[in-house]
């Protein structure tokens, strides 16, 4: 079956890439770092955007000299019903009119905030990185899904021996767009004495709170920061492909369930 490349290097420029974030912006470092590492990057960051005037997102513009556009999200809701999806899409529709001038190919959220809506996903590609690995299923469902600490807290209790970061297309519904990269292993290791039982009381849900937030902590390392550079680089080097019934094709092979690291 014929499929779609998410972008072709014969256009002759590096793939043109907005990253929207919303906090302290590590993977917008890491992707940035990335990409002045290769000795000629085949994407660039063009544009920083952020919904959060009080982001790290101005520092990190100045740094690395990238443009940077606002739109504060608190600003544009105030006094309106943030549960209101019409309004989240004429949030965007503003966003879309603020970056439109950039050329932009893809869009990377790095840590953003807001599940975002058709105004932008009908105009580009968007790609995120999820602290879990999303190929685990459950009564047909990806079982590993949510925002924050909460996917490291579904697996840890799971009994899951390991965790992982998982790229993938960014789609209406939360964390179910089709996978990309999955990362290399991180360990769970519960502290001396603390065993699953306890972690499963609700008398201890701030202890279980904590180990899977330092977890996830750790996964960034060996996981968000390896894998979300590496899928841009993949896709901006016409590796990454897509076909009508969204089956996903690394290096023209199908991959139903995303490349996994070793």
């Amino acid at each position: 079956m014929k499929f779609k490349l998410f972008f072709d290097p014969k256009s002759g420029r590096p793939m043109r890439v907005a990253c929207f974030m919303s906090g302290s912006g590590t993977n917008v470092r890491k992707i940035t770092e990335h990409q002045i590492n290769l000795k000629k990057s085949p994407y660039e960051v063009i544009l920083i955007f952020t919904d959060n005037s009080e982001s790290n997102a101005k520092n990190i513009a100045k740094e690395y000299g990238i443009p940077l556009e606002v739109n504060d999200i608190k600003e544009f809701y105030h006094g309106k019903d943030i549960k209101d999806k019409s309004v989240r899409e004429q949030f965007d529709k503003k966003t879309v009119e603020l970056i439109k001038k950039y050329d932009i190919d893809l869009i990377a959220l790095c840590g953003y905030a807001w599940v975002v809506t058709k105004p932008l996903l009908s105009k580009y590609t968007i790609v995120n990185v999820h602290p879990a690995d999303l190929t685990v299923t459950e009564k047909g469902k990806r079982k590993y899904v949510g925002l924050h600490h909460v996917p490291s807290m579904k697996a840890i209790l799971a009994g899951e021996k390991s965790l992982y970061s998982t790229t993938h297309l960014v789609t209406e519904d939360l964390d179910m767009g089709e996978i990309l990269v999955i990362s290399k292993p991180l360990k769970v290791e519960l502290p001396k004495g603390v065993t699953l039982e306890e972690l499963r009381k609700p008398e201890n849900k701030e202890l279980l709170i904590k180990i899977a937030e330092e977890h996830q902590n750790k996964l960034k390392e060996v996981g968000d920061w390896k894998i979300f550079p590496l899928t841009l680089q993949w896709i901006a080097e016409g590796r990454f492909g897509i076909d009508e019934k969204r089956n996903i094709y690394l290096d023209e092979k199908l991959f139903k369930n995303g490349y996994r690291l070793s």
